[in-house]
């Protein structure tokens, strides 16, 4: 019998192993853009009337996962975009899959490609593409399609990347679990810029904070954040910090597809 349930355990321990090494990754693919502040609303109004038909499209035939278009209500240091659009795929490959031309035509079935061509110039007037991102998904807790989002820019310390990812999982996942519990947090990803990426880069890694209510999430202060570590490590202290913020922004979601 001790054979048998042990047998039984390390086969178990070799299918979550499996399970875990064959999983999907998830990527990011992150677009920025400036429109022109009076043209904001107009731009927001034509992806809600025609690129959120398309990006379903993108959605039904298998390229992405997911499309939203995020509007930048503030920010701690100027990027020069106050519009950032996210894919999410599991492969980098897939967000390159179909031409955006055969979407529309797909999205708008009746329409004649005078009107589609008029539809593209009119979408890529009102706004002008800043710059573009890939990032890879570590770790989250998930609860999708948030109305508001706090993004974090971290760049790791010198030989303190590993240090850094150890801590975000282990230590601040579980601190931001707590605050979604009592309502004052909805959601928390940890994700890592894959690309572009070279020496001297301002940051490399993000967190995302999500909440639907902004009252209750900017109530939490430097002193909560060490009640949770206390309540959650008590026998241990707060570990030294193993990389710099860089800035932080709020986003609303203005649109998505699924």
């Amino acid at each position: 019998m001790k054979k048998i349930i042990l047998s039984l355990t390390m086969l178990l321990v070799v299918m979550l192993s499996f399970a875990q090494s064959t999983e999907k990754p998830t990527y990011y693919y992150v677009s920025y853009f400036q429109a022109d502040r009076g043209k904001t609303s107009e731009y927001i109004d034509l992806i809600k009337t025609y690129a959120s038909k398309i990006w379903k499209e993108k959605v039904k035939a298998g390229d992405v996962s997911s499309y939203a278009l995020y509007s930048v209500g503030a920010s701690s240091e100027d990027g020069g975009y106050n519009l950032v659009s996210i894919q999410s795929a599991s492969s980098i490959n897939d967000f390159s899959k179909t031409s955006t031309s055969e979407l529309m035509k797909r999205a708008f079935p009746g329409m004649d490609s005078t009107t589609l061509s008029a539809l593209a110039s009119k979408y890529t007037s009102l706004r002008v593409p800043v710059k573009t991102e890939i990032y890879k998904h570590i770790a989250a807790i998930h609860n999708p399609d948030q109305k508001y989002v706090e993004i974090n820019f971290m760049k790791t310390l010198p030989g303190k990347e590993d240090e850094y990812i150890r801590q975000e999982k282990e230590v601040y996942k579980p601190i931001h679990q707590e605050f979604i519990n009592n309502g004052k947090r909805t959601a928390w990803y940890f994700n890592q810029l894959i690309a572009p990426l070279a020496e001297g880069s301002k940051y490399n890694y993000i967190t995302a904070n999500f909440f639907n209510d902004w009252d209750k999430s900017y109530s939490i202060t430097i002193d909560e954040y060490g009640k949770v570590y206390n309540k959650l490590f008590p026998k241990t202290s707060i570990p030294e910090s193993a990389r710099t913020m860089v800035k932080t922004e709020i986003w609303t979601l203005e649109v998505i597809a699924r």
